[in-house]
């Protein structure tokens, strides 16, 4: 099947009848409806679908994410919301069940989509952790980032929740710390435990995601134990490098990173821009995402922030 429509061609009352990649699936309801919602993608983008039927609960079980489908619907604009997939023709099920379709040689690329510079955001970052001056903390950063750490997505939705995504996130939230620092007259905060910081907060989501097809989905590691916990027992195979001081400083950074909402609060300086820096680059990535989307002078709801935005005329 040569592909023909693209992410980025679907508009209000676009025809779809083509391949596209299964970044996530789940059964939900809408007034006792029943129906499957996707998120699909291209190399042009990422778009939700919603598919309508009697079969939706059986079919949804077989969906096989990372994997490129047959998509079937039509472009809809709901009121107040953001541009989706919609189907309530049979044919739409009947397509899903026929599972994942064969790819040629090379075809991958057409599904792939990332907004991400993976190469360059990898090259800044490096340069940053080699800025940390203190040596044993510099060569600990930089044992701690393989290769999972550039590709691997940030999160399954809401914000850099695409391959290189993790990385960007990282490198955001380093920038956005170090511009605080210099804004911040009077102030003793340690540059290198902050870049140490920023850089490992989310380590442990390498491990919360495996590449299956085309896309990176959610492991058991995700739902279970979670990339907090697996952040800190990975740092440990290389905490022989550092003092008992700096052991205990990066642990805290870690574990306190989702600030009021986890469960450890920030009380270092250092943990509490950590904690603000990666706020700051996962709600306006979320919101500037949406922004993009959203026609100017209207107000709507967006798919990644869940917030009504308007955008300028």
């Amino acid at each position: 099947m040569k592909k023909t429509v693209y992410v980025k061609d679907i508009t209000n009352g676009t025809a779809v009848d083509d391949a596209f990649m299964i970044k996530r699936a789940d059964l939900r309801a809408k007034r006792g409806e029943q129906y499957i919602h996707l998120t699909i993608a291209d190399k042009t983008g990422v778009l939700e679908a919603k598919l309508y039927g009697e079969e939706a609960p059986t079919v949804v079980r077989g969906i096989q994410t990372g994997r490129v489908y047959r998509i079937v619907g039509t472009g809809k604009v709901p009121q107040g919301g953001s541009l989706l997939l919609q189907s309530e023709s049979p044919e739409s099920l009947e397509a899903l069940l026929a599972g994942p379709m064969p790819l040629a040689a090379g075809e991958d690329v057409e599904y792939i989509y990332t907004p991400a510079k993976i190469a360059e955001n990898a090259a800044e970052l490096q340069k940053l952790v080699a800025s940390i001056q203190n040596q044993n903390l510099r060569i600990f950063v930089a044992c701690c980032l393989d290769s999972r750490f550039y590709e691997c997505p940030a999160a399954i939705r809401r914000h850099h929740e695409y391959i290189g995504g993790l990385c960007e996130h990282t490198l955001e939230t380093v920038k956005i710390a170090l511009a605080i620092m210099d804004t911040m007259p009077r102030t003793k905060i340690n540059r290198d435990m902050v870049i140490a910081g920023c850089v490992l907060h989310d380590i442990g989501k390498i491990f919360c995601f495996d590449k299956v097809g085309q896309s990176y989905v959610p492991n058991d590691t995700y739902n279970l134990i979670e990339h907090i916990t697996m952040g800190i027992m990975y740092i440990d195979e290389y905490t022989s490098l550092l003092t008992d001081s700096q052991i205990l400083q990066i642990r805290h950074i870690i574990q306190s990173h989702h600030g009021i909402y986890g469960d450890v609060v920030p009380l270092t300086a250092e943990a509490w821009l950590v904690n603000e820096a990666d706020g700051a680059s996962s709600r306006l990535r979320s919101i500037v995402d949406d922004l993009e989307a959203i026609p100017a002078g209207q107000k709507k709801k967006g798919v990644h922030s869940e917030k009504f935005l308007w955008k300028a005329i």
